[in-house]
């Protein structure tokens, strides 16, 4: 049986590429449950008119936003939290607006890889480049970079072995990134490499 996912998109109001990735996320055919949290910096704005008109078209679409400006973290990882913390099932993927998933079985061949590989508790899964339009914007190369180098500090902390994180061990491991729901509360070195390999 496949996994319940929740999606979570920091969109940073990025209203220019939101606009046309969204509607590939949500078109996902799912056997399973997934639902999709857009975190936006405002109350109003361009990411909330956006979204208006999915909402009656995909039940499974929550936004929500930063309340106030925090003043001693970055506004992105408090973006990150108030996803996580909105997120109704175990299994969350984080995304930034530019993802673009490659089909409408996106979704449905993550489900199949967690089956049989199933996440530990403190064990994130990068699920690499393969599955994504490549959008020519993207700083892939500084990307990848960063995040290679967290997560080989990362694994040496934590006695894993890199090759286990990717979905593809061939790819780079641009983005999405995959964990449970409850260790990215309590791991901090689990929350630092997911606000790095969102934000860079």
């Amino acid at each position: 049986m496949s996994k319940n996912i929740s999606i979570i998109i920091i969109t940073n109001d990025n209203d220019i590429v939101l606009r046309e990735t969204l509607p590939m996320v949500l078109s996902q055919q799912y056997d399973a449950g997934f639902e999709v949290v857009a975190v936006r910096e405002t109350m109003k704005g361009d990411i909330k008119d956006i979204l208006e008109p999915f909402y009656a078209e995909y039940k499974n679409l929550r936004s929500t936003y930063l309340p106030d400006r925090p003043q001693y973290v970055t506004g992105e990882e408090i973006e990150i939290l108030l996803g996580v913390k909105a997120a109704e099932y175990d299994h969350v993927i984080i995304i930034p607006p530019s993802f673009a998933p490659d089909s409408e079985k996106w979704l449905e061949r993550v489900g199949d890889f967690l089956e049989s590989n199933p996440l530990s508790e403190n064990r994130p899964l990068i699920l690499g480049d393969m599955h994504i339009r490549h959008l020519g914007f993207f700083k892939r190369h500084k990307h990848k970079k960063t995040v290679r180098k967290l997560l080989k500090s990362w694994c040496r902390t934590n006695g894993v072995k890199r090759e286990t994180l990717y979905l593809n061990k061939e790819n780079a491991g641009l983005f999405p990134i995959i964990f449970l729901h409850r260790s990215y509360i309590d791991d901090m070195s689990l929350r630092n490499i997911i606000y790095r390999h969102v934000t860079v």
